[in-house]
């Protein structure tokens, strides 16, 4: 009787792990064809193309959402990027993913730029800078943890912290807005006022 027990097991999960791979295959397929489409839709060589599914995969790896990855790619084919700027672009996307910054504002960023029809490299810089940005917003806010202050509203400062940086203020004035704000136990909405006077 436990023999067969074992066997009935084995073989339903034996079935399961088929089903997973099965699964798994078809969803890898259906994301090649949602980047090969991408990648049509820019008209890049098949060297280029490969190079971007790479670059797409390498992304994927690090924790950006799948339709974070193919935004970007879309958006960049839209510009007319060429497939090393895709590359930065999800390059940079995936640096993002792996510190748990938040990847929708920089693709906000390069949307943005796509639509108003900025030349790519612009686009591509302006993108690196706004991960700059992100980084050193995420450092002051680790900062200011450490000094004792409850940041809890930090996914939602973080991304205005770091287009404030973008815009012109100094990591110093932040700092001292940030902690004032922040020992008067003010939220994020009047804290974002402060922030862009």
């Amino acid at each position: 009787m436990k023999s067969s027990c074992w066997k009935i097991f084995a073989v339903v999960v034996g079935i399961a792990l088929l089903a997973g791979l099965f699964t798994g295959a078809a969803v890898a397929e259906t994301r090649n064809r949602a980047l090969e489409r991408v990648i049509a839709k820019g008209a890049f060589s098949a060297d280029d193309g490969m190079r971007i599914q790479r670059a797409f995969a390498a992304a994927l790896h690090a924790g950006v959402e799948e339709h974070d990855a193919l935004a970007l790619a879309g958006a960049c084919a839209e510009g007319e990027f060429d497939a090393a700027q895709v590359s930065r672009v999800l390059s940079v996307a995936a640096q993002l993913a792996l510190e748990n910054l938040p990847v929708e504002g920089f693709l906000a960023k390069v949307e943005e730029g796509v639509s108003k029809r900025i030349p790519p490299a612009r686009v591509v810089q302006a993108a690196e800078r706004r991960g700059l940005m992100l980084n050193k917003a995420k450092g002051l806010l680790n900062a200011l943890v450490l000094q004792g202050f409850a940041v809890e509203d930090r996914d939602e400062l973080l991304p205005d912290l770091a287009a404030a940086l973008e815009a012109g203020r100094t990591l110093e004035e932040a700092q001292a807005i940030l902690s004032g704000a922040l020992r008067d136990g003010e939220q994020a909405g009047s804290i974002r006022r402060k922030l862009f006077p």
